[in-house]
């Protein structure tokens, strides 16, 4: 499942969102956010108690960040496009998709993006996602990634599918995007390790993390 709408238009939409009504927007979204968390609480906390994913490699570039998958996954180019990395299982159902919002590529300075809170993208994706007939099921919430605060966006196909976006602005300044869609089984077990793993540092040669951050990430509490 590819991102419904392009980086610009998230950015362009999230940078209107801002100038206009993104204080209501986001009291409205955590509003529903509790109410349908209540429901779907069950299935999200369960990630916590799958057993970690012991066969990993690393994916990702300097540009759009690294996280760990599992070693059999195969990176793919989507048919329609893009520049976003992806991998998947080999079926088009689980997949993991890594990205960076830049400023070049919506025409604005660096000092533009840089006054851009990840909240407004958040709340472009959220909307969008909302508005596409793809979706049953789209609400919004918190969780840390690699160490960072992130806004998230939790989607439910009417396939059946799931699908889970972390928004967020890295030590860099950069504001990145991650994704995982795939059954729920799939998101029970990789969303903790995504969430875990995630890094600016290219770590891929390496393989494992240097034992201060391997305990930093062992504490962090995974938040669906």
């Amino acid at each position: 499942m590819k991102k419904v709408i392009t980086l610009s238009t998230v950015l362009l939409c999230g940078l209107c969102l801002a100038a206009c009504n993104i204080s209501k927007n986001t009291n409205a979204e955590k509003a529903e956010s509790t109410s349908v968390q209540e429901t779907k609480v069950q299935e999200t906390t369960d990630a916590t108690t799958t057993a970690p994913i012991k066969d990993t490699q690393w994916i990702g570039s300097d540009d759009y960040g690294y996280v760990k998958v599992p070693k059999s996954w195969i990176q793919f180019k989507d048919v329609n496009g893009g520049d976003d990395i992806q991998y998947s299982d080999g079926t088009d159902i689980n997949i993991v998709t890594l990205n960076t919002f830049k400023a070049e590529q919506f025409g604005i300075s660096e000092s533009e993006l840089e006054k851009v809170d990840p909240i407004q993208i958040s709340n472009s994706i959220y909307q969008s996602k909302s508005e596409s007939s793809d979706f049953s099921k789209v609400w919004g919430s918190k969780s840390r990634i690699g160490g960072y605060d992130a806004y998230q966006v939790n989607c439910i196909a009417k396939t059946g599918k799931y699908l889970v976006i972390w928004i967020f602005k890295s030590d860099d300044g950069k504001f990145r995007y991650v994704s995982l869609e795939g059954d729920i089984d799939t998101i029970k077990e990789l969303a903790p390790t995504i969430e875990e793993s995630w890094t600016n540092k290219n770590l891929k040669k390496a393989g494992t993390f240097p034992a201060f951050l391997s305990s930093f990430i062992y504490n962090i509490k995974y938040i669906s």
